[in-house]
């Protein structure tokens, strides 16, 4: 789900949950290798995925369940959806609106990545007094 040697797919997507909790749609920009419980989309048209995503976001696919034992989704229900595609116009300043946002979104998970992996270097460091922290007071 996380790294694999070839991705699956190479595009923008939406992650559409099959089994377990339906409603966790996921947007993704990057390439990626998915698990058999998550469908993947392929847009026909480029730079629609996040409309999609919005989309689907405001669906609520649990209350959509066709499992008895685990929540489930088909194929069906999804190909079953209506979805009116707003003109070139309207999708352009909607694309234009959002994307600075999935983009500040992205950068501030990468910033998160690397303050948690120098977390998880430093903290044993400090926990063993490898290395040691020294405060001054500041004039």
């Amino acid at each position: 789900m996380r790294y694999a040697e070839k991705a699956l797919f190479d595009h923008e997507s939406v992650l559409i949950p099959r089994k377990g909790t339906l409603n966790n749609i996921v947007y993704i920009d990057e390439p990626f290798w998915t698990v058999d419980t998550m469908f993947y989309t392929v847009m026909k048209k480029p730079n629609i995925a996040k409309f999609i995503y919005q989309f689907m976001n405001g669906k609520n696919l649990a209350s959509m369940n066709v499992g008895s034992a685990v929540p489930s989704m088909t194929t069906q229900i999804l190909n079953n959806m209506s979805l009116l595609i707003p003109s070139d116009e309207d999708f352009e300043n909607f694309e234009n609106t959002v994307t600075p946002y999935y983009k500040k979104t992205k950068s501030n998970k990468q910033q998160i990545q690397t303050l948690e992996n120098l977390r998880d270097t430093l903290l044993p460091k400090l926990m063993s007094g490898a290395v040691r922290v020294r405060f001054e007071e500041v004039a």
